[in-house]
């Protein structure tokens, strides 16, 4: 496909062009409708997301709230261990004892009343009423979901195909207790979009962390386990497109380690702290595993810079309270991307997540100032919403366009994949549009410039077939 033409994708998508925008962005500017009748159309790729299963096809307004939001994202922390699944998924016996010593119940429900007073959400809710064609109250859009969900995937599906996925790359590190047959569920519900996997070093760390073995032992265990995700098909029977580190949120500045006694050491402290790690404090458990994975996560990196694929670092965003999240700051990856070996920076490929945000500036920087590093737009989309339009505005000031990523890091609810596409292709139109008006761009600039965020620059950087 050359610059500046419509992929045959875009040519055939039966788009809903202008008839879902607020009046005001048609009253704004002529320019704004030509641009955003081409973005609408475009395919999206999805670097970073996440499964969805069907245990969330019938749904409470206060279990959608809960599921979608980051906020609600980790009410099973705010009680001791297992408690509030029991108290979830317990009978009315259950339920009422653990509430009797927990007040589970009372705290939920606050926490769910100010969830549902974000503007995110008065926003999503008009947003899905339209999608659902009913009123636009909570209640009446999750009465319409629940309808729609007696065919679950056909509705996940009809989601996708509504913005236009052709491919998503999920993250197998985190998949919400499910397992190899929820995602061929999955995988096979969303088609024609194109499914591709990335694997997390935690994850596999979380296979041998618990073995009483040598350091040795865990060494070649793990080794062995990441060159057949890498090369094989161990990321649940297929072969990873890349990796993905969550080291960041824990340790902050991520330095690389080659040194094995280092490792060894931290080995050893871990395998006298292990039945205490889970009652320790997040920092002090944090420590002591440290340099064991600096070290894995080095060798992850190599195997990666060998290949040519990229690594994928949690940054900014966090789920709160179990990450520390003042460790997160973009700046503290600049010595992996850097990754300084025999007096030379070998700079792999990294693509630090969630647009850094709220760090955005400083992770635009340092995708600007280091040729290797990407940088990725989920969580900030679709979570700032409106404000989108300048927040990409900020990154574009700073970010070649040439390696701007989309992502959704969709997790838990489908609804996530759907509006961060719709409010994602909306806002990049209303950027591009200003970057039009002002001289800086061409309207064929901005059309390809579109282009090469939703989809392009992903298929680009994972060798993905076009």
């Amino acid at each position: 496909m050359t610059n500046g033409s419509a992929s045959s994708a875009e040519q055939t998508y039966s788009s809903r062009k202008l008839q879902h925008l607020p009046n005001f962005f048609l009253r704004q500017q002529p320019e704004f409708g030509k641009i955003f009748e081409a973005v609408d159309t475009m395919p999206i790729d999805d670097t970073h997301c996440h499964l969805v299963t069907d245990r969330d096809a019938q749904i409470t307004s206060s279990r959608f709230l809960e599921r979608i939001s980051l906020a609600g994202y980790p009410f099973p922390s705010y009680f001791p261990t297992g408690v509030y699944e029991q108290w979830l998924n317990g009978d009315e016996a259950t339920r009422y004892t653990l509430n009797k010593s927990y007040d589970i119940q009372s705290k939920v429900d606050g926490m769910t009343y100010h969830l549902s007073q974000s503007v995110f959400m008065k926003f999503l809710t008009k947003e899905m009423a339209q999608f659902l064609e009913c009123d636009a109250t909570l209640q009446a859009v999750i009465e319409a979901r629940n309808e729609r969900g007696k065919n679950y995937w056909s509705y996940v599906n009809s989601l996708l195909r509504d913005v236009n996925y052709e491919n998503i790359i999920h993250d197998t590190g985190y998949m919400d207790g499910a397992g190899l047959e929820e995602i061929n569920a999955f995988e096979k519900a969303i088609e024609p979009c194109r499914s591709h996997r990335i694997a997390r070093i935690e994850a596999i760390q979380d296979e041998f962390f618990g073995l009483d073995i040598t350091f040795d032992e865990f060494e070649a265990k793990f080794s062995a386990r990441l060159l057949d995700i890498l090369d094989g098909v161990g990321n649940y029977g297929k072969k990873s497109v890349g990796m993905k580190s969550y080291l960041l949120p824990f340790i902050g500045l991520i330095r690389p380690l080659y040194d094995r006694g280092v490792a060894a050491r931290s080995w050893s402290e871990l395998r006298k702290s292990y039945a205490k790690l889970s009652t320790m404090d997040r920092e002090q458990a944090a420590e002591i595993t440290k340099d064991l994975c600096r070290y894995t996560f080095t060798l992850t990196l190599e195997e990666c810079l060998k290949r040519d694929l990229p690594m994928q670092i949690h940054t900014g965003d966090g789920e709160a309270p179990d990450v520390i999240l003042r460790n997160q700051d973009p700046f503290y990856l600049e010595e992996v991307v850097r990754f300084d070996k025999d007096n030379m920076m070998r700079m792999p490929k990294i693509i630090p997540l969630h647009a850094g945000y709220p760090s955005v500036g400083k992770a635009a920087w340092l995708s600007h100032l280091y040729p290797n590093c990407y940088f990725e737009l989920s969580i900030m989309t679709p979570f700032v919403h409106q404000s989108l339009y300048e927040r990409y505005k900020q990154v574009l000031e700073a970010v070649p366009i040439s390696k701007i990523l989309f992502a959704s890091d969709n997790y838990h609810v489908p609804e996530l994949f759907w509006i961060a596409g719709r409010w994602g292709k909306r806002y990049l139109a209303q950027t591009l549009t200003d970057y039009v008006i002002g001289g800086s761009l061409t309207h064929d600039e901005a059309v390809e410039a579109a282009r090469m965020i939703l989809y392009k620059n992903n298929r680009a950087l994972y060798k993905l077939e076009p």
